[in-house]
């Protein structure tokens, strides 16, 4: 079931989203830990596919939500700083993985420069990077034989 959310309790969100409610609870988990007191987002329903594929996207489930920038610090801009901006969204972006199985950073693809993916569905994004180098590496090898 889709719950529309205009504000959680300590965060103001750049505008309403809407996600199930598994999702909805974990962004509010997570925007607790990281104290988020002002989220600027992409969106989160979308019914898609995902860029270049057939495949349909997390956001078609509400089970996903795109972050800009948290408490000013913007993954756009400060992302490879130095600074206590560029650490605390990056510090965001590993939090993210306690609460959700995806959280997809610029340091993942270049998709993701201006953005963190999190969602609930399929993918390895918070799994060691070694297993992520073994997934890849079976999908390849699976996209050969089939």
């Amino acid at each position: 079931d889709a719950v529309r959310i205009e504000a959680f309790p300590n965060t103001k969100l750049s505008g309403p989203i809407m996600l199930n409610c598994k999702a909805a609870l974990a962004t509010q988990k997570w925007l607790e830990e990281v104290k988020a007191h002002n989220v600027t987002h992409f969106g989160t329903y979308n019914c898609r596919t995902m860029r270049g594929s057939g495949v349909m996207s997390e956001h078609s489930f509400g089970t996903a939500i795109d972050i800009a920038s948290i408490n000013g610090s913007s993954v756009k801009r400060h992302w490879d700083e130095k600074s206590e901006r560029g650490a605390y969204i990056r510090k965001a972006g590993k939090l993210a993985c306690d609460y959700f199985t995806n959280s997809i950073t610029p340091d993942h693809n270049a998709l993701h420069h201006d953005h963190l993916h999190l969602d609930l569905g399929y993918g390895s994004s918070c799994l060691p990077p070694f297993l992520q180098r073994l997934e890849k590496l079976t999908m390849t090898a699976l996209a050969r034989f089939l």
